[in-house]
């Protein structure tokens, strides 16, 4: 959402449902800290809204301008990596990596996506990866994200689409999928293929109408006159002629 004629900018963030007391705070004094530094409101999505199967806690960053989203999102981004440190769940080397992504500004919640990869496969979840061509990720995301909340609910799978293509082959983005076994991640990943399959089908004519191409229609309109009629109708025609003449015979 831009913020045009007086509109609130808003962003989603995901986090790893452990860090979540952490982001609050005692009280909610580092939540409430947080909102005041930057201006924006902090809204986190309560435990048992969360999608079956993932590990990700979903927060919703709305503000007035987008400076502020990225300032609180790089405070966010910033806690989650000192709490994963201590606990462990990271190491030196990821954390390092971490750090080194952008965190404001196009695409920075790229590091809050490895944050939550690394959490999910320190915790001993399976992971698989699709390939899905950059300008279809619509289509994987569905309208309000419909279609991705549905393959996340339907597989258990946690479904991470990155902001922005690929460094090394800028046609596809490399979408990772998390799940407690392995089975839940290929049904995610086969989900996704299958909507590239079903985009793919109707390029090639399979949508029933011939790909889109024009379609006539021919009606046949077929009047039947019968030769019987024909000639009733001519001896009509002499007939009311002949009594016509007789009478502008008789007339004279």
């Amino acid at each position: 959402v831009g913020a045009v004629g007086g509109e609130q900018v808003e962003e989603k963030i995901g986090v790893p449902n452990g860090v979540v007391g952490f982001i609050i705070g005692r009280g909610g004094e580092s939540i409430t800290s947080m909102q005041r530094k930057t201006g924006c409101r902090v809204q986190i999505q309560k435990e048992h809204e969360m999608a079956p199967g993932t590990a990700q806690r979903v927060i919703t960053l709305t503000a007035a301008t987008a400076e502020a989203i990225a300032q609180c999102r790089a405070i966010i981004e910033t806690m989650v990596r000192e709490r994963l440190q201590q606990t462990g769940a990271l190491g030196p080397a990821t954390a390092a990596a971490a750090a080194a992504q952008p965190t404001v500004g196009p695409g920075s919640n790229a590091a809050s996506q490895m944050l939550q990869l690394q959490k999910a496969l320190a915790e001993g979840q399976a992971h698989v990866t699709v390939q899905v061509p950059d300008a279809d990720v619509g289509l994987v995301i569905g309208k309000g994200g419909m279609q991705i909340r549905n393959i996340q609910e339907k597989s258990g799978a946690n479904v991470q689409i990155p902001q922005a293509a690929d460094a090394n082959n800028p046609l596809v983005r490399t979408v990772n999928i998390t799940h407690p076994n392995i089975e839940g991640a290929n049904f995610a990943k086969q989900m996704i293929e299958e909507i590239m399959s079903s985009k793919a089908s109707m390029n090639n004519g399979g949508g029933g109408m011939g790909g889109g191409g024009d379609v006539t229609i021919q009606v046949n309109v077929s009047i039947q006159f019968s030769l019987c009629s024909f000639y009733h109708i001519i001896f009509l025609s002499l007939t009311w002629g002949l009594w016509g003449s007789e009478r502008r015979s008789w007339d004279c």
